[in-house]
């Protein structure tokens, strides 16, 4: 009986559930809705973090802020497609990823990651086999599932560290920065290559702010390096996100 019950809550009553307060975070946005349900298969961030993707592009969109949606560690492409189906479709998409899962973590993020990658803390650009996204399933999400056009969608796999410095010259102005890194390396080497092609009024989401320790301390540092006074606005127990201001 036991095991039927929880066959029944996990099958029928838990999708219930969650469609309820996907709708009601949602504000009842029919738009929002089907994005945030569509891209749950392709997705490990809460509907929270997924809502607040899909609105911070749709400010982008309101106060027509000029620059591309940039986002840094895809997975699957969940996230970055409701930042896609949020913005028009003139705005450029650049996405960066290993597409083989996170490297290792160094002792700047702390135990808890270092048992999440095997007891690993050397720093080593290898894949520790997590996170994994294959970039044939993103390709899916955007090109058949979505049909966005490939021509707007800029897709660079490899290391952040490899990656960012070749393509920064190439992207041009952001209006949406999402970083999702989850590494203190990871995270610095995102804002280091990238926060100053950021507009001014534009926005910068961190996912693991609250969750990776590594995470959180190279943002609070870099902020403190730049004399960064700015707000960080949470989203759950894990992201946040703020605007930034004029040089």
């Amino acid at each position: 009986m036991r095991r039927l019950w929880r066959a029944v809550y996990w099958n029928l009553l838990y999708p219930l559930q969650r469609g309820f307060a996907i709708r009601r975070a949602a504000g009842g946005d029919r738009e929002k809705v089907r994005a945030v349900q569509l891209v749950q298969p392709y997705t490990m961030v809460g509907f929270e973090r997924l809502i607040n993707a899909y609105d911070v592009v749709k400010l982008a969109e309101s106060k027509s802020l000029p620059g591309a949606i940039v986002e840094c560690g895809v997975f699957k492409g969940g996230s970055a497609a409701v930042m896609t189906m949020a913005g028009s479709v003139e705005r450029q998409i650049w996405l960066f990823d290993s597409f083989e899962g996170l490297p290792e973590p160094t002792v700047e993020d702390g135990t808890m990651a270092i048992e999440y990658s095997g007891d690993r803390s050397s720093g080593a650009l290898e894949p520790i086999g997590q996170c994994v996204g294959p970039l044939d399933v993103v390709k899916g999400l955007f090109f058949e599932k979505l049909g966005v056009d490939a021509a707007r969608v800029h897709i660079r796999q490899g290391w952040f560290q490899d990656t960012l410095p070749a393509a920064r010259h190439e992207i041009g102005p952001i209006a949406v920065l999402r970083l999702d890194g989850d590494w203190y390396d990871s995270t610095r080497v995102c804002l280091e290559n990238l926060y100053d092609l950021v507009i001014a009024g534009g926005f910068v989401v961190i996912d693991d702010y609250g969750y990776w320790e590594g995470c959180r301390r190279a943002v609070d540092e870099f902020l403190v390096a730049r004399k960064l006074n700015v707000s960080l606005i949470p989203v759950d127990d894990s992201g946040v996100w703020f605007t930034k201001g004029a040089s």
